[in-house]
């Protein structure tokens, strides 16, 4: 009776439930904490709550760095080539490329879905189109920048400065990292 909660026991065994909220099913409980308020059971203990929220939140985490790790993500600027304006210019001769925010992306699998029509991309074909990326013709949506993000194919050399909020994507602004143990040092996995 309670025993769905059965792991909560096996991760804070000192408290009397195995369900913490009032309303989950746990009669055992129940039955333990109406004891207690007629002063047939003493000394019930309750693990601290900020403490389990913890436990809370990192199985929360788990589950969402499993599919984090399933989604396809952008390749890290480090990996990709640098290209000077000039062999920008001639590699967009032969594939639909596109400068926006510095980066170099390959728009050709994406050009017939556009939702402005293929003509805001093929009219930008080796151009910069961060204006238009970015309010110029229409601000893009969350989804777009994840989108873009993983259409990367290189760097201009020189053509970001500054890293500004537009180099990364907002689906990679909050990303789930695993750190390894203290005896195999600080970096992370």
């Amino acid at each position: 009776m309670g025993e769905g909660y059965h792991n909560f026991h096996h991760q804070f065994p000192m408290d009397y439930r195995n369900a913490f909220h009032w309303y989950q099913y746990d009669p055992t409980k129940w039955f333990i904490a109406l004891c207690g308020a007629l002063g047939w059971a003493s000394s019930l203990r309750r693990f601290p709550y900020n403490e389990i929220q913890k436990g809370v939140l990192t199985m929360q985490l788990k589950g969402l760095k499993k599919l984090q790790d399933s989604l396809e993500w952008p390749a890290e600027p480090k990996d990709l080539p640098i290209l000077t304006w000039d062999e920008f210019q001639e590699a967009s001769k032969t594939r639909q490329l596109v400068l926006v925010s510095g980066f170099i992306h390959d728009v050709s699998s994406i050009v017939d879905e556009h939702p402005g029509g293929r003509y805001h991309l093929t009219n930008n074909i080796g151009k910069d189109a961060s204006a238009a990326f970015f309010g110029g013709v229409y601000n893009h949506s969350n989804a777009a920048h994840n989108l873009l993000s993983t259409l990367r194919v290189g760097i201009l050399a020189g053509g970001l400065e500054v890293v500004t909020e537009h180099s990364i994507p907002p689906g990679q602004r909050l990303v789930i990292t695993e750190k390894k143990t203290l005896l195999d040092g600080p970096e992370e996995i």
